[in-house]
């Protein structure tokens, strides 16, 4: 049985409501939302589009070069790899417009498919030939303080101009038909970290932390479209915006924020999401009309858990997910921009977060993972080695990745990248790295079922994520401590609380607002709501409903405080909510550090805590007054007011703490911390899939599984820096498993206890296993 994702991306309520039905009928739900396209490849690339040129720069073809493309490939073919994801890109492919030239496409892909590579295409039309500045001189991207962008072949132009964006469609359809009838084309990533503007550094222009794009006169027509469709009439845009606008040819997008209200700012910046999602749709739709089997694909800079709305042009990944069969992200964990290489818990948050996000694609693509050391400009990263990439592959595999693309083959030749980020040396010389990659893509491809059919547990946890309470203050955004525009405080806080579930090895989700469905809602058991300082009424609505109905929630401080125009709650917990946690806020002081939340009395709900263990607070301290019997006081702050306070609420149950735990975890990592979290599961008898026992009890073995109808894929990292011997015991429906190991290719010996396979392994710092458990 199969639902066909259009219905998903025209009505969300139904397509799950439809969901439930089928699961309930006892289809799975890998089963349910697999794709009507194909789905027998598992893409382990690098990104090779002929020669040494970079991203997106395209090499001419010429008889000596398709020699030293093809000795290219078949090395890349020879390593272990699958698939090469090379590239069109508008500057090269329509110098004079109209007429296309593809044929260092073309003879990519024929020579690919001669040697046995597939062929991913990405397509840029972030650079854009110089006619169409000519031809379109009111194309130019305009920035909020109405200065021109002029390009120099990058960023291009506005893809909002009607004449631009037909031009753009259609060099996305010839490239389509330059590929249809190739064997070795697989599929496409439309459009590689989309924001509005690309690659180019117009710092020129103003302060880059508060330029915003695009106040073209296109972007603004199709703004006050949005517009005339959410508010109808002039009069009711006036009364949201606070403003005396006589047509609505006057209505621009602002470009200040004011002491009055930051409505206008809020729909300018859901706007700019709404239009990036839309554009990859019609991208989609371009190349869909000419090859309708492809797989189709989009990447995301960096996860969305990592990002916010306000930085400029920053798309939404779930709303992205519904234009493609698979959104995704790049990964630079040792990006030239980190101080160290990114931990692994950073890591696994980014890609449940990337996975939770195109849930009903069933799974993801890491569009670019890091080849070789980071490069910008004389600012460079800790070098990449093969182990790296070992871990790198495998935990994104682990995660629920459904394509792997390594960026790149070549390092970078030109640019304020270059030498940086490649598998190979610029001579072609083959490194440990590229060698270690290509053995594990080896092993994907010759174990692709596995790969391809297995998921990730289902979770009956989730973490709501509301990018809305990314836009409190609008552009004036400070937080407690007194940090500008630039800090995270809602990732700070998500990473906080999945820092808690990852370190005990629980499965969860990152729920998005857009899914408060009931078909989506139901399957969890616990609902954890960080950072919920602003919350849309329809969203408060569904939490009410939730708990109303059996579910737990816990939220963190001023949950509802603000309301998707940012006017503030008559009551804090807004919109109703204190009902739900019996309470209102009755005392708020903000805290130049942190302080200490104290569990003044054993509970249920608190297993894992005692009387007197002290949580860290940061931020705020948000006092509570209850306001009836069904609400309890479980932890005061160090003055005795009410801290964390546990309800009852129709089958439900509420617990709201009054400062931001998951953020002062992030930061501080104070086990009380994580025992509230973690606590929670354990008052839920939600259980682990896998039970971990380290011989080194400092040393934190991150363990997970895919499963299929008659297979689980075990996957166990040492995230430490001592070796460990370690036990497993993996949840099963059978006793008869066989296990083997699917690098060495060894049968692996395990018993079956409590209904669970247990299996021994000792592990070298940092070393990756990775088993087949298949009923026998």
């Amino acid at each position: 049985m199969r639902i066909n994702r259009n219905v998903f991306r025209q009505n969300h309520l139904f397509a799950y409501l439809l969901l439930g039905i089928f699961m309930l009928l006892g289809f799975s739900f890998d089963e349910v939302l697999s794709s009507e396209k194909t789905r027998d490849h598992y893409p382990v690339s690098v990104w090779y589009a002929g020669g040494k040129a970079r991203a997106p720069m395209l090499e001419t073809v010429t008889p000596k070069k398709i020699h030293l493309w093809r000795k290219d490939l078949e090395q890349i073919k020879d390593l272990g790899f699958n698939t090469v994801r090379c590239w069109v890109e508008w500057t090269a492919n329509e110098k004079q417009e109209g007429k296309y030239d593809f044929r260092t496409l073309e003879t990519l892909a024929d020579l690919a498919g001669e040697v046995g590579l597939r062929v991913i295409v990405q397509v840029y039309i972030d650079s854009a030939p110089d006619w169409v500045g000519l031809k379109h001189p009111d194309a130019k991207f305009v920035a909020s303080n109405s200065l021109a962008v002029e390009s120099q072949a990058s960023p291009g132009f506005c893809f909002d101009h009607l004449e631009v964006r037909k031009k753009i469609l259609r060099f996305f359809s010839e490239a389509a038909k330059a590929v249809k009838d190739k064997p070795a084309f697989y599929g496409w990533d439309l459009w590689s970290e989309p924001h509005i503007i690309n690659w180019a550094e117009v710092y020129h222009l103003g302060n880059a932390a508060y330029m915003q794009f695009c106040y073209c006169h296109s972007t603004m027509a199709r703004f006050r479209e949005w517009l005339q469709k959410k508010y109808h009439t002039l009069d009711n845009l006036n009364e949201a915006w606070y403003r005396t606008f006589q047509d609505w040819k006057e209505v621009e997008p602002p470009r200040f924020g004011t002491i009055l209200t930051y409505t206008d700012y809020i729909d300018w910046k859901n706007f700019i999401v709404d239009k990036l999602a839309q554009d990859l749709a019609l991208k989609a739709e371009a190349v869909r009309s000419v090859v309708p089997q492809s797989v189709i694909t989009s990447h995301s800079a960096i996860p969305g858990l990592f990002s916010k709305p306000n930085w400029n042009g920053t798309p939404d990944d779930r709303l992205m997910a519904d234009s493609v069969d698979y959104y995704g992200v790049s990964i630079y964990p040792k990006h030239a921009w980190t101080i160290k290489p990114w931990p692994a818990f950073f890591r696994a948050s980014g890609h449940d977060f990337a996975r939770s996000m195109g849930l009903k694609n069933g799974g993801f693509y890491v569009g670019e993972l890091q080849a070789g050391y980071g490069v910008f400009g004389l600012k460079m990263s800790v070098p990449v080695v093969g182990e790296d990439l070992r871990d790198w592959i495998w935990t994104a595999v682990a995660y629920g990745a459904k394509g792997i693309n390594i960026y790149a083959y070549y390092p970078m030749i030109s640019g304020y990248e270059s030498g940086g980020y490649g598998l190979v040396e610029l001579d072609g010389k083959v490194t440990e790295r590229a060698r270690v990659a290509g053995q594990v893509a080896k092993v994907i491809t010759e174990n692709k079922e596995l790969f391809l059919r297995g998921q990730p547990p289902k979770a009956e946890i989730a973490i709501l994520y509301n990018p809305l309470s990314h836009m409190v203050g609008g552009q004036q955004q400070y937080t407690g401590e007194g940090q500008p525009i630039g800090y995270n405080n809602l990732s700070e806080s998500l990473q906080g609380v999945y820092r808690a579930f990852y370190e005990q090895n629980m499965i969860v989700d990152f729920l998005h607002v857009m899914d408060l469905v009931p078909g989506r809602l139901n399957q969890y058991k616990l609902l954890v709501v960080p950072y919920p300082v602003m919350m849309s009424q329809p969203h408060i609505k569904a939490l009410i409903s939730y708990v109303k109905a059996g579910g737990v929630m816990v939220a963190e401080a001023r949950c509802g405080w603000n309301d998707e125009r940012g006017f503030s709650s008559d009551i804090i917990p807004g919109g109703g909510l204190h009902e739900v946690f019996g309470c209102r806020e009755s005392y708020l002081m903000p805290l130049p550090k942190t302080s200490k939340i104290k569990i003044n009395a054993s509970h249920e709900s608190l297993p894992l805590l005692k009387e007197g263990d002290a949580l860290d607070a940061l931020f705020f301290e948000e006092g509570f007054e209850l306001i009836n019997d069904r609400s309890q006081v479980l932890a005061e702050f160090e003055n005795g007011k009410p801290a964390i306070v546990y309800a009852l609420y129709g089958k439900g149950k509420a617990i709201i703490v009054g400062s931001f735990i998951g953020s002062a975890y992030h930061h501080f990592k104070n086990p009380a911390n994580a025992k509230f979290f973690a606590g929670l599961a354990q008052w839920l008898e939600i259980p682990t899939q896998v039970k971990v026992t380290s011989s080194e009890q400092d040393v934190f073995v991150d363990a997970r599984t895919l499963e299929g109808k008659d297979f689980k894929v075990f996957f166990a990292f040492n995230r430490g820096d001592k070796k460990t011997e370690a036990k497993f015991a993996i949840s099963a429906r059978s006793k008869n498993y066989s296990a083997r190991d699917l690098e060495s290719k060894q049968v692996i010996s395990l018993l079956v206890q409590d209904n669970r396979v247990v299996m021994k392994k000792v592990l070298e710092p940092k070393e990756v296993w990775v088993v087949a458990l298949e009923k026998e």
